[in-house]
C-alpha cells in the first residue's frame, strides 16, 4: 500500500533534493561543500548558473557560493547562450500570475560578479518589468553583504561530468562545444532540433554541421524534411580528450525548468497551501513532465484517473522519483 503524501512533507522534501542537485553540480564545478560532486551527468553552466539564481533564496549559501565561482571563472560562460537561456527563464510560469525569475535579479548577480572579476559579464540593460520590491530587496541585499570566502578552487576538467568544460577548453566557448555534447548525447539530429536544445542561432549550427561533413567528423542522414547529423566515431573522439565514456546526456536548461516551476508554484500563494489548486498547477505541466519522465524512465500518472485534489499525491511522487533519478547514478 502506498503512504499518503502530504502537502507539508513534499515540500520539504522537494527543496532538499532540489537543492542537493544543484549542490552535486557546483561541487563538481569546484564549490567546497559536504555534498557529493556529481559524476554522471554531464553539467550545463549556463542552465545551472539561471537556476541557481532562481532558488538562491531557498539555501543562500549556495547562491553566494555561485556568486564566488562565477567572479573566478567566468571566462567559462558562454555569454551568447546565457542570454538566450535567459529569455526561457524570464517567461511566465505556466498556470501562476507570476514570473519566474525577472531580468533585475539576473543584472544583480553579473554585477555582483564583475565587480570581483576580470572577465566582465556584459547583458543589456533590463527594462522594468516585474520583479516583487520584497524579491529584489532580498536578493539585493544578499549580493550587497557577498564576500570572497574561499570556497572555489579550479575545476578539475577530466570530472565526466565537466564534459561542456573540457571541451570549451579545446574547441573554445563558442557553439561548436555544444553540438558535440549534444551529438555525443543522441543519435542524431537535425539543425533546428539541435540549434533549439542548445540554444544558439540555427543558421550557425547547420554551417558548423556542414563543415564537419566535409572533414568527415559526422555523417549526413539525408530524410524528407531535413538531414539528420550523426557523429563519426564518438568513442574515439571521447578516448581522444581523456574520457573513457561519455557522461549521462540530458537538456538541463528544460530540466531545471520544470524543476524551477513547481518550486514556484509551491511558494506561491494560495497555490502553496492548496492540494486543489496545485493539482491544477501540476496539470498545466503534464506535457513537460511526461518528457522528463520518459527520459528518466519515470511514470508520471494521467490526471483523468485522478479527480480534483487526488491528482496531487501521485503526482508529487513522481517528482520526488524524478529529482531521486537526478540525485543518484542512473
Amino acid at each position: 500500500m502506498v503512504m499518503e503524501l502530504s502537502l507539508r512533507e513534499f515540500k520539504k522534501k522537494f527543496f532538499d533534493d532540489l537543492l542537493e542537485v544543484h549542490w552535486r553540480h557546483w561541487t563538481a564545478l569546484g564549490v567546497a561543500s559536504h555534498v557529493n560532486p556529481e559524476r554522471y551527468w554531464a553539467i550545463d553552466l549556463e542552465a545551472l548558473i539561471l537556476s541557481t539564481l532562481t532558488n538562491g533564496l531557498y539555501d543562500k549559501r549556495l547562491l553566494s557560493s555561485s556568486l564566488e565561482w562565477l567572479a573566478k571563472n567566468s571566462e567559462w560562460i558562454n555569454i551568447s547562450r546565457l542570454k538566450r537561456i535567459i529569455k526561457t527563464f524570464t517567461k511566465p510560469v505556466p498556470g501562476l500570475k507570476k514570473f519566474l525569475l525577472a531580468p533585475e535579479i539576473i543584472h544583480l548577480l553579473v554585477n555582483a560578479s564583475n565587480k570581483y572579476s576580470r572577465n566582465k559579464i556584459v547583458l543589456p540593460e533590463p527594462n522594468p518589468a516585474f520583479t516583487d520590491d520584497d524579491v529584489f530587496e532580498s536578493y539585493k541585499r544578499t549580493f550587497e553583504h557577498f564576500k570572497i570566502r574561499g570556497v572555489v578552487t579550479k575545476p578539475r576538467l577530466q570530472n565526466p561530468s565537466l564534459l561542456q568544460l573540457l571541451l570549451r577548453g579545446i574547441f573554445g566557448v563558442d557553439a561548436r562545444s555544444e553540438i558535440l555534447i549534444y551529438l555525443l548525447g543522441n543519435e542524431s539530429g537535425n539543425s533546428n532540433a539541435i540549434a533549439k536544445e542548445v540554444f544558439f542561432n540555427q543558421r550557425n549550427v547547420y554551417s558548423i554541421l556542414e563543415r564537419w561533413a566535409e572533414a568527415g567528423m559526422v555523417i549526413k542522414i539525408p530524410e524528407p524534411r531535413a538531414t539528420r547529423y550523426s557523429l563519426n566515431r564518438g568513442k574515439e573522439l571521447l578516448n581522444t580528450v581523456g574520457l573513457k565514456e561519455m557522461p549521462n546526456y540530458l537538456n538541463w536548461t528544460g530540466t531545471f525548468l520544470l524543476l524551477d516551476q513547481i518550486a514556484q508554484g509551491l511558494v506561491t500563494s494560495p497555490w502553496s497551501e492548496d492540494e486543489y489548486l496545485l493539482s491544477s498547477f501540476f496539470r498545466e505541466l503534464l506535457n513537460e513532465m511526461k518528457s522528463l519522465g520518459k527520459n528518466l524512465s519515470v511514470k508520471v500518472p494521467e490526471p483523468n484517473s485522478y479527480e480534483g485534489k487526488r491528482y496531487f499525491a501521485p503526482f508529487a511522487r513522481s517528482i520526488l522519483n524524478i529529482l531521486k533519478q537526478l540525485r543518484t547514478r542512473p
